[in-house]
Order: C-alpha cells, then sequence, then structure tokens
C-alpha cells in the first residue's frame, strides 16, 4: 500500500505598500485590509469525498514480465481537521469498521449499472468480501479554522491478481473513511475499468 497526500493550501494575499506611501497609510491600510481578507476554508464538519481519476501504468513484476498498477485518486475536505489518527493503537472508541479508518471494496459493476460486492471463497467454501481497509495517519491541518481538503492516491495492492482473476468483468471499487469523531464519508466510486 502507498498514499500520497497533497494537501491545498488557501491563497494568502498581501498587498506591497511603496515607502513613499507610508504617509496614506491609514487609509490604504483600510482600503486594502478589507479587499485583502481570505475567507477560511469552511466545510461541514464530517468528511466529504470526489473520485478523480484512475492511474494506469505499466512495470516490471518480481519475474521480469510486465505487470499493470491502478493508482486511484480522490479528493476529500473535512471542516474540522479531524482525519486520520497519531497512532494505530488508539483503539477506543474506534471499533469495527472503525478501527480502521479508510477503506476499499472491490466491486462488480453488472450490465445495467448496478454493483455487486466482489467475494473470495478459500479451500473450505468461506466467503470473504474483498476490501482493503487502512490506517490514514494523522493529517496536521494548515488553516486557522483546522478545515483540510487535498487528494490522496492509492496504489492499488494486488490489482494485477485481481486483473486476472476477474478477467473479462468490469470492476470498480468503492471508497470511504472515518474521521476521528466516527463521521463516516459519503461513499464514492471509481470508475468501471474493464479487465
Amino acid at each position: 500500500m502507498r498514499f500520497r497526500f497533497f494537501p491545498a493550501k488557501a491563497p494568502v494575499s498581501r498587498p506591497r505598500i511603496p515607502a513613499s506611501k507610508l504617509r496614506i497609510l491609514p487609509l490604504i491600510f483600510s482600503a486594502f485590509g478589507l479587499a485583502s481578507c481570505v475567507d477560511p476554508m469552511e466545510f461541514p464538519p464530517g468528511p466529504y469525498l470526489e473520485f478523480r481519476q484512475n492511474l494506469f501504468s505499466m512495470g516490471v513484476g518480481i519475474s521480469g514480465d510486465t505487470v499493470t498498477t491502478l493508482e486511484v485518486e480522490f479528493y476529500f475536505q473535512d471542516g474540522d481537521g479531524d482525519i486520520g489518527r497519531e497512532s494505530e493503537d488508539e483503539v477506543f472508541p474506534y471499533v469495527g469498521d472503525s478501527l480502521h479508518n479508510l477503506h476499499f471494496h472491490l466491486l462488480e459493476v453488472m450490465p445495467d449499472s448496478t454493483y455487486v460486492q466482489v467475494y473470495y471463497q478459500d479451500s473450505l467454501g468461506n466467503m470473504t468480501p474483498i476490501e482493503y481497509s487502512y490506517h490514514l495517519h494523522y493529517i496536521e491541518p494548515v488553516n486557522a479554522n483546522h478545515a483540510l481538503r487535498g487528494t490522496i492516491t492509492w496504489e492499488v495492492d494486488d490489482f494485477q491478481n485481481t486483473a486476472f482473476f476477474m478477467q473479462g468483468r468490469r470492476v470498480c471499487y468503492s471508497i470511504y473513511l472515518y474521521d476521528r469523531a466516527l463521521n463516516r464519508s459519503n461513499t464514492i466510486y471509481t470508475e468501471p475499468i474493464q479487465l
């Protein structure tokens, strides 16, 4: 698993006043003071996601063969900036689905454009949904009001195996996350991928 996080910073505008104009500083300050204010980012306190793109690339596998990799890029925002946890050891109140805060599920896209969870069947016949759950580390807010926004890129761990076992089918991934207050984001879906 590899993630890349790119925070988006709010633009800051600062007027420059030449030294020769310092005599009229009070007038300029009041005029520019209002014009240069940048509203802090304001979002609802719960996390929100938007799918951006699937990024495919070719590489060389362990045995020297050509392998296809998939990276999924998505946008996130959170109004109070409580994305990620500082330590995986933080357990309470994170239990069940919220123990790991970033979730991906492999889905098959049916001909009528509905989604069906994909399962793995073990040698005993037990069916387990194919899902990926991760611990997203703490993301430091960059604004005074702690709002966060940015993009995350997820490199799908075993996309080559998925492409082999799901050959001829269309699949996608659903994605959602939890913040530290256990607010669950909306669920987003990648574009369908024909294997």
